[in-house]
């Protein structure tokens, strides 16, 4: 009967159980499950890189090389190199501008936060918290971005994790209620 339940309901049963598999590792080991993200894009750009090489070096014996495919060789394995010797780096960088992006923005409603104060105006503390908040979120992200990108690697393990459970318990569920619902034969 459980093995019937578990071929009929596959698709949900087995998705939940790869979202907890991928969600565990993202959620115990953030930093590791990241560089290992990197590492995967610096294999695959090792091997665009490789491929455009190899056409270059195929059309230069033929004297129709291309400085594209050498260009396109360069940049991508020069990316490879980087990305595995300093995968931290990478991960950094969306944090960092999201915290640049951040900072601005907060900045930005400054005036109108000093402008508030000065008619004592009945908006200054919303304006005063959609000034602050972005400054000091945006503050810490340029700060700590390596921390940052953990913590979003984390969140996103969580994240897979529950929608697992959530789906196994759906399926699961759902299993009792067809069985308590059937005439007994």
């Amino acid at each position: 009967m459980t093995l019937q339940f578990f071929w009929s309901r596959t698709a949900s049963v087995w998705i939940a159980l790869l979202y907890m598999a991928l969600g565990i590792p993202l959620l115990l080991f953030p930093g590791l499950s990241g560089s290992v993200f990197v590492w995967a894009l610096a294999g695959g750009a090792a091997v665009y890189g490789i491929s455009h090489l190899w056409r270059y070096l195929q059309a230069r014996k033929s004297g129709q090389a291309s400085g594209g495919d050498l260009f396109l060789t360069v940049l991508p394995l020069a990316f490879s190199v980087f990305a595995i010797a300093w995968p931290q780096d990478i991960l950094a960088f969306l944090p960092l501008v999201l915290g640049s992006l951040l900072l601005v923005d907060g900045v930005g409603k400054l005036p109108l936060v000093l402008a508030a104060t000065h008619s004592r105006n009945s908006v200054f503390v919303p304006l005063l918290l959609s000034s602050l908040i972005p400054l000091v979120l945006g503050l810490l992200l340029v700060i700590n971005p390596f921390h940052a990108a953990q913590i979003v690697i984390m969140v996103f393990g969580a994240a897979l994790l529950a929608d697992g459970i959530s789906d196994l318990t759906t399926a699961l569920l759902s299993r009792k209620s067809d069985a308590g619902g059937k005439a007994p034969d």
